[in-house]
């Protein structure tokens, strides 16, 4: 099963295509923006993914997306969220180990070593 959404952009004008594809329990949701093409997280897909019709381009497709959030397996998506969120935290603290070491280095640097 294929269902493509048309998401209005934000930050101008271009309608982007966010095509949903359901096969033999497999979920590809893709996105024709600069971000989606190079496979990137885009706005676009998580916007759709959690309901948010505001974007769209086409009120007619509200219908479409509830069809196929309704055979989206929740708990898979927010697997990878869980997953998504663990990597953030650890990078949050080594940007500030980072930022310390470099201070700490400066410091050094400075008055001698």
């Amino acid at each position: 099963m294929e269902t493509r959404i048309k998401v209005k952009s934000s930050s101008s004008d271009e309608i982007y295509n966010v095509v949903f594809k359901i096969e033999n329990n497999l979920i590809s949701i893709n996105c024709n923006c600069q971000a989606g093409l190079v496979k990137t997280l885009c706005k676009h897909r998580l916007n759709l993914l959690a309901g948010d019709i505001s974007a769209m381009a086409e009120k007619s497709e509200v219908m479409a997306l509830t069809d196929i959030l309704s055979k989206i397996d929740k708990s898979r998506i927010s697997n990878l969220y869980t997953e998504l969120d663990k990597v953030q935290q650890e990078l949050k603290k080594l940007t500030s180990l980072k930022k310390q070491l470099s201070k700490g280095i400066g410091l050094k640097f400075s008055s001698g070593f």
